[in-house]
């Protein structure tokens, strides 16, 4: 192990992070500490988007960066693409971002070819597949319309349905995805996937390739999509994946807004192709006030936020620290990034 100093920045708060300091920090004592005892070599510094905007940056460049990177419009306390790029010099050799999804990252196209890019997989795995099971226990228990007879003060009966029985396609068979078969089968759902090679899990009934699509949705009575945005997922459902899903089928999109056909997905609902959809991810964020996702029935909108959850800044440091361990030890990290894939 090497006992030159690792530099190590931390820039930006993490998406949906509760309760950040006010000027832009977000690691507590207990996660500095936990980031010192992986070697004593290692120097830890921060950069908020504030201080870099007036070029105030770092005593050293960065060995080591672990930042969350602002997408097309950034978050408060994100790093702009413009401050990141001040954050990257020949010394950076390994970037972490506090997202799982690094598309946004892979745009800019800062990074030299042999710094490592590592991103957040897991990190969200469990408050996720929570929300996906609350969203399908919302539909299926139709607690909107229950709320709704709430505030009218109608006494009113619904026929509602059991999980039991019934199909969970999860598109994505990740991490987020295996948390939310899990529970799915702890409910007595029959779960499918659709992922890139049709290898069988320990967690999934059955698998299907992308090519086998249209039959996996044909079957189910809710989609979740769990998968990465790339060139080959944008737009995957669209119109004529809508005509062959079953009219009570309900759409869950806790991934990339982009994956959707929004026009076609708004045309399916309002026409009765579908049942409805709850929506944690748009192609345009925040969803403007007068957009028609709002008041369709039968469509929820949530803004973004389902991963939200009090330990995301541990699960974070839990992950770099493994990584920083690994990194010094000279061994593989876990969650490198495929740049060819987008993931």
């Amino acid at each position: 192990m090497t006992t030159d100093p690792l530099y190590v920045t931390v820039a930006g708060v993490p998406r949906s992070y509760q309760n950040p300091d006010p000027d832009g920090r977000w690691l507590t004592s207990r996660h500095v500490r936990q980031i010192a005892e992986v070697s004593p070599c290692i120097e830890l510094t921060h950069a908020t988007e504030d201080e870099l905007t007036v070029c105030v940056l770092p005593p050293h460049p960065a060995d080591v960066l672990l930042i969350e990177a602002a997408g097309a419009r950034a978050h408060k306390n994100e790093i702009s693409a413009a401050n990141m790029a001040k954050l990257i010099t020949p010394q950076l050799k390994w970037m972490q971002s506090c997202s799982s999804g690094i598309g946004h990252i892979l745009k800019l196209e800062l990074l030299a070819d042999d710094v490592t890019l590592t991103n957040a997989a897991g990190v969200h795995s469990y408050s996720l597949a929570e929300s996906i099971m609350a969203a399908i226990l919302f539909r299926a228990k139709r607690l909107a319309e229950r709320i709704e007879n709430q505030r009218a003060r109608n006494w009113q009966e619904l026929h509602c349905s059991e999980l039991a029985g019934q199909t969970l396609l999860i598109i994505g068979t990740g991490k987020i995805g295996v948390e939310a078969a899990k529970r799915a089968r702890a409910f007595g759902m029959r779960v499918v996937g659709v992922r890139r090679t049709a290898a069988l899990s320990e967690h999934f009934d059955d698998i299907y390739g992308p090519s086998h699509l249209k039959d996996a949705l044909a079957e189910a009575d809710f989609i979740v999509i769990a998968c990465p945005l790339t060139p080959e997922t944008e737009r995957m459902i669209g119109a004529p994946e809508f005509a062959v899903m079953k009219p009570t089928a309900y759409l869950i999109n806790i991934a990339r807004g982009k994956i959707t056909d929004e026009a076609a997905l708004l045309d399916a609902i309002t026409a009765g192709r579908i049942s409805g959809a709850f929506l944690d991810a748009l192609a345009e964020e925040p969803l403007p006030a007068d957009h028609a996702f709002w008041s369709t029935p039968g469509i929820t909108v949530i803004p973004h936020d389902s991963h939200s959850s009090p330990l995301i800044g541990d699960n974070i440091v839990d992950v770099f620290c493994e990584n920083l361990r690994r990194y010094l030890a000279g061994e593989g990290l876990v969650n490198v990034v495929e740049r060819g894939r987008g993931y």
